[in-house]
């Protein structure tokens, strides 16, 4: 799954970067629409960033006495 995961957002990158490499030959209203969707792609990945951090955070307070950590919350974070 991770695969995938990776593959998606190489995808996404080079449809980002095209997308850049348009504001170079474009009048400012698409420019300004084009930086719209860069800033808003952005948030998205900052919000990702968070869930991922509160995530990593409910997993290491799951840590038992033995310093195992719960394999199911492991699995559940990695299939994200």
């Amino acid at each position: 799954m991770s695969s995938n995961r990776s593959s998606g957002r190489s995808h996404e990158n080079e449809d980002f970067s095209l997308k850049l490499q348009e504001l170079l030959s474009t009048n400012m209203k698409k420019k300004t629409k084009l930086l719209d969707e860069i800033c808003s792609h952005i948030q998205r990945l900052n919000g990702e960033v968070d869930d991922l951090s509160i995530r990593i955070s409910e997993l290491m307070a799951s840590l038992d006495n033995n310093g195992s950590i719960n394999a199911d919350i492991l699995r559940q974070l990695l299939q994200q």
